[in-house]
């Protein structure tokens, strides 16, 4: 059913409202600029706990993340060749990440996801899943029958969830924008079996004598295991699959400025010399996370002195804040109150923060217009 943005008076209180357009079972939730919140746009009150730094070269930070909590606080950081545990205060623990070719060793490239007291880790060029402890004792090792994948998300239903692109041949390669099909699959833990649960597209250049990505990737599993949700274009688009189902339950976005795109010379020689698509606006969404409650999306939106714009969504798709991050780095992950972000000092070294967040970002006011807003 179609709807106009408008305010609305409910009970009260003047709101603005989403509009739920499209079918039920894959319902488009479309938000407003602004979100239910009293305060958007505000810098996020944060105070910062510790911050780890590689001066001792006990191990050292060159492209860190994948950044887990556990239950206790612990953090497991991925990094080239290395596989890092900190405690919950900063102190660095260990490095669980061995090379080589044997049971729990690691060929080169891999990905890990925290699933309960577990470590699940994806060796890329061996296309095995390795599970350890979180001390980082060998619990099993299994060469998956299939792949290899293009993504590892973590476990649903005690099944293995990844992404596998499927690119065109190079024959097939017309120098333009081409639909590459993004297959989300579970796999057995023993990595026999494997489903194809969904398939979404996403846009690349492509021709025989170069490529170059057109629209994002990314995908951010549920804390329950359940669904998955996915970016893939490059305007604000976050959809939900439910992965039991196969289905995409619903979509949402939101009113969105897009920021414009800026060109530097050596991008613009390679466009020219491929005839890749003139790019007008940076990629609306820059990364999904999930503070067990919420989903935080980063936005193309920056600021010198305010850092990166996120959103907050319920559950639902509905559009409950918006603000900035307040510190210049990256935002790694967000857990009971704590955001845990990547900077770099004035020698440009590599540290990572431990933030406390300082305000409630309004849960109980968000709680009770949630009850009052009304759809169309």
């Amino acid at each position: 059913m179609k709807g106009s943005g408008k305010l609305t008076r409910v009970m009260g209180i003047f709101l603005s409202f989403s509009v739920i357009v499209g079918a039920a079972a894959q319902d488009l939730i479309k938000n407003q600029r602004k979100p239910a919140s009293k305060n958007p746009g505000r810098v996020l009150k944060m105070k910062k706990v510790w911050q780890i730094s590689d001066v001792d070269g006990s191990f050292y930070f060159k492209y860190p993340y994948d950044l887990a909590i556990t239950s206790d606080g612990s953090i497991f950081i991925n990094d080239q060749e290395e596989l890092l545990k900190f405690s919950a205060d900063g102190r660095f623990l260990g490095n669980f990440y061995k090379k080589g070719q044997g049971p729990g060793e690691i060929a080169d490239r891999f990905t890990f996801r925290l699933h309960k007291d577990r470590l699940f880790v994806y060796d890329y060029m061996a296309n095995k899943i390795i599970q350890m402890d979180l001390e980082g004792k060998l619990i099993s090792q299994v060469k998956l029958e299939k792949g290899p994948y293009n993504g590892f998300y973590g476990l649903s239903d005690q099944r293995l969830v990844f992404v596998k692109m499927i690119y065109p041949p190079r024959e097939e390669r017309k120098g333009g924008l081409q639909d590459v099909g993004c297959f989300i699959l579970l796999i057995s833990l023993d990595g026999r079996e494997e489903k194809e649960v969904y398939e979404f597209k996403m846009k690349t250049f492509m021709s025989t004598e170069a490529a170059g990505s057109w629209d994002p990737w990314g995908a951010l599993l549920s804390p329950d295991g359940r669904r998955l949700y996915v970016n893939h274009t490059r305007q604000y688009l976050v959809e939900v699959l439910d992965l039991e189902k196969g289905r995409v339950l619903f979509s949402f976005t939101r009113d969105y400025p897009s920021v414009k795109f800026v060109e530097d010379p050596d991008f613009a020689d390679f466009r020219k010399r491929t005839k890749f698509p003139e790019i007008k606006y940076e990629v609306d969404v820059r990364g999904l996370f999930t503070d067990g409650r919420f989903i935080w999306v980063q936005t193309s939106t920056s600021s010198p002195d305010r850092g990166d714009l996120f959103d907050l969504f319920d559950d639902h798709g509905r559009f409950v804040d918006s603000f900035y991050l307040g510190v210049k780095g990256s935002l790694m992950a967000v857990k009971e109150g704590f955001a845990y972000v990547l900077e770099r000092n004035e020698k440009e070294e590599l540290l990572l923060s431990k933030y406390q967040i300082l305000e409630q970002i309004e849960w109980k006011e968000i709680e009770k217009k949630k009850r009052a807003v009304c759809y169309l």
